[in-house]
């Protein structure tokens, strides 16, 4: 497959509304035992410890989310990539939460090329059972590393 053993890495801001009512709404024994510099922060903020724990929670619920997506984009990208025949292996992509895109980050022949996807592409193609966005993102693709087949591997 063109992305066999692609990375997922998260930088910036993921946390979603959904992820900060699960944080807030979570028992107390379910939130993460902070480390020194959290608990430094907290204090540092004049924030109780346990309301500064549901904030890491909804990070690492956010961060969890967007692992399960970008690695769901990966296998969509793989099939795309597949239906092709090229020769471009997809190697990461890199969730940049501040600038609202995903970065995927591909290898050929010694060659490297790097794609911004927009987030709402992304997750379209991703979320959605249309076709449409599969082609949107087909078409990204084909704009940035050469010719791809008529057809959105499902």
């Amino acid at each position: 497959m063109a992305t066999h053993g692609f990375q997922v890495h998260i930088s910036g801001g993921t946390v979603s509304l959904d992820d900060w009512r699960q944080a807030m709404a979570a028992p107390d024994d379910q939130l993460p035992e902070l480390d020194t510099a959290q608990k430094e922060a907290a204090k540092f903020v004049r924030m109780a410890e346990q309301k500064y724990a549901r904030g890491v929670l909804a990070e690492q619920l956010g961060r969890k989310r967007q692992q399960e997506k970008g690695r769901r984009l990966g296998e969509l990208i793989g099939h795309i990539l597949e239906s092709t025949a090229t020769r471009w292996t997809l190697d990461s992509l890199v969730r940049k939460g501040t600038e609202t895109v995903w970065i995927a980050r591909f290898t050929a022949d010694g060659r490297g090329a790097e794609i911004s996807i927009p987030l709402e592409i992304a997750d379209d193609a991703v979320d959605s059972n249309d076709r449409y966005p599969r082609i949107k993102l087909e078409e990204l693709l084909k704009q940035r590393l050469g010719p791809a087949s008529e057809r959105v591997s499902a």
